[in-house]
């Protein structure tokens, strides 16, 4: 009768040991009892962590334990890297990482659960605010794009066209680069936009915006979608630099001109009928920089 006391005594005591753990201890299985109603240990990389329930269905364990961590404050413990949550300010949404919630992005509207209570967030944020590594989004004034460098925000890029910055239903942000500015910064060499006037075009060499063509047409330089912007050519001065031999253009007294040689000169095989002017066509195409998802 002793040795069976003894036995259930002890018994008890193994199963107490949990409950009197703490974050940090030593473990190989996680407890199923809540430590409080908002709370409950978890066995992670063979010690605890306080896993956090603040969701509003808290933390139960009538039958089995259940903890709505669907919100949760930074630095918050969790037991599954990856877990999503929103903040309980609404103004985040944070991922587990390493047995924390972290800074996922700040949340444009607010973050709230769907039905599945899954977070909804527009991803945004401002320059110097704390951001989950390799993210961009928008700025809170969508008219720049925000990379994460070393854990915090900064400009990328500015998206001066008229459609700003948009985030991408998939993931990513769209980045309008059809307008730029003179010596404003860029990345794929070669892509254009236009200046603000839309008078004339802007190429990206060596990293930065340079005025490469003028466009003396009645259209200026225009944007007709399909990330391309487009010189009106139609008018020229003779003399003026020119890189497709062969384009014919007009002057702006009304002659026909053509590229020869790298620059445009009269085109002296053009016979007008009498009183007739030149009504060419000429357009130069660029592509814009493109979107990024990540």
């Amino acid at each position: 009768m002793t040795r069976r006391v003894l036995s259930t005594i002890l018994f008890a005591l193994l199963v107490a040991i949990p409950c009197c753990a703490k974050p940090g201890d030593a473990c190989t299985d996680t407890p199923g009892s809540c430590a409080d109603k908002a709370s409950h240990l978890v066995c992670v990389g063979g010690k605890y962590t306080l896993e956090t329930c603040k969701g509003q269905g808290g933390c139960t364990d009538d039958k089995s334990l259940t903890c709505d961590n669907t919100k949760a404050d930074l630095g918050d413990g969790c037991g599954h890297d990856g877990a999503r949550a929103c903040s309980t300010d609404g103004s985040k949404e944070l991922r587990c990482r390493g047995g924390k919630f972290a800074v996922e992005w700040s949340c444009r509207g607010g973050c709230t659960l769907d039905t599945s209570n899954n977070p909804k967030c527009t991803p945004t944020g401002d320059v110097g605010e704390v951001c989950r590594p390799d993210s961009i989004v928008c700025d809170t004034s969508q008219k720049a794009q925000l990379d994460c460098v070393d854990g915090r925000l900064a400009i990328n890029r500015t998206c001066h066209g008229a459609n700003g910055c948009t985030t991408e239903p998939g993931g990513g942000v769209r980045c309008d680069r059809t307008l730029a500015l003179e010596n404003e910064a860029c990345r794929t060499e070669g892509t254009g936009a236009c200046d603000v006037a839309r008078k004339n075009v802007l190429v990206c060499q060596g990293g930065h915006y340079k005025t490469q063509l003028h466009c003396a047409g009645p259209i200026g330089c225009e944007l007709p979608g399909n990330y391309s912007v487009r010189c009106d050519k139609s008018i020229v001065d003779v003399g003026e630099a020119c890189t497709e031999d062969g384009a014919i253009s007009c002057s702006p007294d009304g002659k026909q001109v053509k590229c020869d040689g790298g620059k445009f000169g009269i085109d002296k095989a053009w016979k007008p009928k009498k009183g007739e002017t030149c009504a060419n066509r000429y357009r130069v195409s660029f592509e814009t920089e493109k979107f990024e998802a990540r």
